[in-house]
């Protein structure tokens, strides 16, 4: 299979399988530690489903969510894990029922867990329902509970599940940000040793080999060695989120995959925070918060307490001895003023999250005084809204407008239509010779639908244009767009067979030939999309609307139900299922599908 974006992968440091060993293998000469560290929530962060792992109460797997009118159960039978949705219809039948074997476990369960799925494509989604360990509830994952909800359509990207696990092995340069979305079948199960201490392979090899300790040690990383901010770095990789509604942007020449302890953060990721109505950063508390409120400490600002003076991560919560008399800690720079050893409870609260509303966690941000209110009162589900974007640490990004080219890309990611980054980035382009920026720049114009300035950006970049399958179907879909279907077929179709296991490439290139009455051509990849990618709704409708053309009544309708299965507020999706049904002289069916519609708006 080629390679994509060949411009931007040779950037991308290398990572190689040989750089790393498998995590049991620091069990040979560190066997205390590994076995301590198989109880702490990092080395539990993504599991495959197994009996031995699971908490979770299957006998209460059952649960109403009214907003989107949807049934959930979770059910573990025969060694298999599997989610499934519902509706119940007007006549007091289930309706719109999709299940989805579970494919891998997100989080510790400490406080909560998430649940994903691979699609044949090697794409991996997201279930909409979480299991709560502190309530002991099944409940709506964060960001879905409301009617219009992403369902089983939200994609895990990269830079995500980043934190969330060791590095699989992958080609060197695909984890670079405009690669394809795409994960291994096989995947590392937790955050294993090297994410802290750097990859193993010469370390191990090293010691194999009978040198002296000291090459030994030299070999691997050792973060509490390391100068404070190197030091820190490492548990702020993943620690320091300021703002889950806009992730910061990887340096350009950087894959997700491709921090190594010992360097600085910022040289990996630039942070950025946001200014919200109503809500200045000393308010703003989310589930990843703990280094973001940390740095807001005079204790960490002033004392240089950090991550590792009260925890040791090698030792499960209830076992650190440095979190059991994290006392003394405070008694380095304060006198005791209470008989008490609870300094944590008055200091450091535990508070509700404002992003995942189920949980509560300890604040890091060390405070005189309690803040005001209850601090685990029951929220509602919070929806950022940005007034203004901002560097988290602005002495680590570039001068000049290089560094105001990062804001602009990092907004243009989460708010595609954001026409003063759009403006900007466009006339500053020049600032770096890096693609990726031009990349962003291109599927901004398209969102917009700007087809000719799109046209006029990847013409820039000359022969790229041709040999890189992305960005040939982007040309096609913009010359579909300035009207030129001929030669966007022919850029569509090259995209398509260059890579033929991406299912927008199959579908954009079905939707031309569908628009242009070629429905049996149309076929083929509209159905190859759905294979890779079995919860594409819009091909599932797109299909039927073939068939339908086709005279192929039924086949539609079944394509029909199933998009709606998917996601049932598609209203175009009941129409034309309601149409079919009274053409197949099937009024009651047409009946109940019309009611649905009607109840689901």
């Amino acid at each position: 299979m080629r390679i994509l974006l060949l411009a931007i992968a040779s950037l991308a440091p290398a990572l190689t399988a040989a750089d790393y060993v498998p995590d049991n293998t620091c069990a040979t000469c560190h066997a205390s530690k590994y076995a301590s560290y198989q109880g702490v929530g990092m080395a539990q962060s993504m599991r495959r489903p197994r009996a031995e792992v699971l908490i979770e109460d299957f006998r209460n797997g059952h649960f109403v969510h009214q907003p989107s009118q949807s049934h959930y159960e979770m059910t573990w039978k025969d060694g298999k894990l599997l989610f499934r949705r519902y509706q119940i219809d007007a006549g007091g039948q289930r309706i719109n029922l999709i299940e989805q074997p579970v494919d891998w476990i997100l989080g510790s369960g400490h406080r909560s867990r998430v649940y994903l799925y691979r699609t044949p494509s090697g794409e991996m989604f997201q279930l909409p329902i979480a299991w709560y360990t502190q309530e002991h509830a099944w409940g709506m994952a964060p960001g879905y509970d409301r009617a219009d909800n992403d369902g089983i359509t939200r994609p895990v990207r990269r830079e995500c599940l980043f934190c969330h696990n060791a590095y699989p092995d992958v080609l060197a340069g695909s984890d670079a940000h405009w690669m394809p979305q795409r994960y291994p079948a096989a995947l590392p199960e937790g955050t294993g040793c090297q994410r802290c201490h750097g990859p193993g392979g010469d370390h191990v090899r090293i010691a194999m080999s009978g040198e002296s300790n000291a090459a030994v040690r030299a070999a691997i990383v050792n973060p509490s060695r390391l100068p404070p901010a190197l030091r820190d770095a490492v548990c702020f990789q993943c620690h320091l989120q300021p703002a889950v509604a806009m992730i910061g942007v990887r340096r350009f020449d950087r894959g997700d995959y491709s921090f190594r302890p010992g360097e600085a953060l910022g040289s990996y990721i630039l942070h950025v925070d946001i200014d919200e109505p109503g809500r200045p950063p000393a308010q703003r508390f989310e589930i990843n918060h703990h280094a973001y409120r940390l740095r807001q400490s005079l204790c960490y600002i002033k004392g240089g307490i950090t991550c590792i003076s009260c925890h040791d991560p090698h030792q499960p919560l209830k076992k650190d001895p440095r979190l059991a008399n994290v006392v003394s800690v405070c008694l380095g720079c304060h006198q005791r003023h209470t008989e008490s050893n609870e300094c944590v409870k008055c200091h450091m609260p535990a508070r509700r999250a404002q992003d995942v509303v189920h949980v509560v966690m300890t604040d890091h941000r060390i405070q005189r005084r309690p803040p005001p209110g209850d601090p685990v009162a029951i929220l509602a589900e919070h929806e950022s809204h940005i007034d203004d974007v901002r560097f988290l640490d602005r002495a680590e990004v570039p001068e000049g407008p290089l560094g105001e080219v990062y804001r602009a890309v990092t907004i243009l990611r989460a708010m595609p239509r954001n026409e003063a980054a759009t403006d900007f980035l466009s006339r500053h382009l020049d600032a770096t010779s890096s693609i990726v920026p031009r990349l962003d720049l291109i599927a901004t114009q398209l969102q917009q639908r700007h087809f000719q300035v799109a046209l006029d950006l990847i013409g820039a970049l000359g022969d790229a244009a041709i040999r890189d399958p992305r960005l040939r179907d982007w040309r096609g879909t913009a010359e579909v767009g300035v009207g030129s279907t001929a030669g966007g077929l022919a850029d569509l179709r090259a995209a398509m067979e260059a890579d033929p296991e991406i299912p927008e490439y199959q579908f954009n290139y079905a939707a031309i030939l569908h628009r242009s009455g070629r429905d049996a051509e149309a076929l083929p990849p509209l159905t190859r999309a759905i294979d890779l990618r079995p919860n594409f709704t819009a091909a599932w409708i797109m299909r039927a609307e073939t068939f339908t053309a086709l005279g192929r009544r039924d086949e539609a309708m079944a394509d029909l139900r199933r998009a709606l299965a998917v996601d049932p507020r598609q209203s175009r999706a009941y129409a034309m299922l309601v149409t079919l049904l009274k053409e197949s002289d099937q009024p009651a069916e047409a009946q109940r599908w019309r009611k649905q519609g009607e109840m689901v708006k």
